[in-house]
């Protein structure tokens, strides 16, 4: 997995965190919540997101995970264990999404469950609902 796609994970979560009522709210997809050891996220958040300070989040928040999601840092399993660190949100959703077309790529990219492959559309309207709902 490329330094991005292991940095993103934090870089929203950072950002729910340090900005608060600046945002209206946060969408976490296919979260890092196991971290493998040679990642450089590892050193810091073995965890991933789940490491994080999600007891301070206070905005809406939407958790959206593929049950298939075969990606060993990205399980589905994980979004209840999230969503119970979110203690002081004032809303926080899991969408566990099923189906899609079969895998044409390693588990942990674009083209298996993990970026919804096959289910694209059911993904984006998955989020765009929630946003609408939340809307200040």
């Amino acid at each position: 997995m490329a330094d991005w796609n292991q940095r993103r994970h934090l870089f929203c979560g950072y950002g729910a965190i340090a900005q608060g009522k600046n945002i209206d709210g946060l969408v976490l997809t296919s979260t890092v919540t196991r971290a493998p050891r040679e990642w450089e996220i590892a050193r810091s958040y073995p965890n991933g997101v789940a490491d994080m300070a999600l007891s301070e989040i206070t905005v809406p928040m939407l958790i959206m995970s593929h049950r298939e999601d075969r990606c060993n840092a990205t399980p589905a399993a994980d979004a209840a264990m999230l969503r119970m660190r979110l203690t002081k949100t004032s809303k926080a959703e899991i969408a566990l999404l099923d189906g899609g077309d079969p895998p044409q790529s390693s588990p942990c990219e674009a083209k298996a469950a993990h970026g919804y492959f096959g289910i694209e559309a059911e993904a984006v309207d998955t989020i765009a609902n929630f946003i609408s709902s939340n809307r200040k």
